[in-house]
């Protein structure tokens, strides 16, 4: 069980180590290939972090169908935009994390307990 995760969280973001930070949000992820944070979009691209780690996304709409069709690349942290980076909002990963947590909750009490500790650590931040 992960104990206290909020302050490890917190020290990566008064340090400002979004690396750090992202790389341990990825980690404590529930186990599940369907649930992402979206860390951005530019253009044509989404970004996000999973429990694998950081991806790329393309969606477009098909032009004849009512479909959209998407294709993922993984990358790493060197290859998210600067710009992205620069204006990543703790509070925004936190929120889609919290509400992971709370996702999973049902299926394991210890995602229940991480919801909380992340609902404080949003608490203290925008106190």
């Amino acid at each position: 069980m992960i104990i206290m995760i909020k302050e490890e969280l917190l020290s990566y973001i008064k340090e400002g180590k979004k690396e750090e930070f992202l790389k341990k949000v990825s980690s404590i992820m529930p186990p599940s290939d369907d649930v992402s944070i979206s860390l951005g979009k530019m253009g044509l691209y989404e970004y996000v972090v999973d429990r694998n780690g950081f991806c790329l996304i393309q969606t477009a709409e098909d032009e004849y169908l009512p479909y959209l069709s998407s294709n993922e690349k993984r990358i790493s942290f060197s290859q998210i935009p600067k710009a992205l980076i620069e204006k990543l909002d703790y509070l925004k990963v936190l929120e889609q994390l919290k509400a992971i947590f709370e996702q999973f909750g049902g299926r394991d009490k210890k995602y229940l307990s991480l919801a909380k500790e992340v609902g404080e650590l949003i608490e203290a931040l925008r106190n």
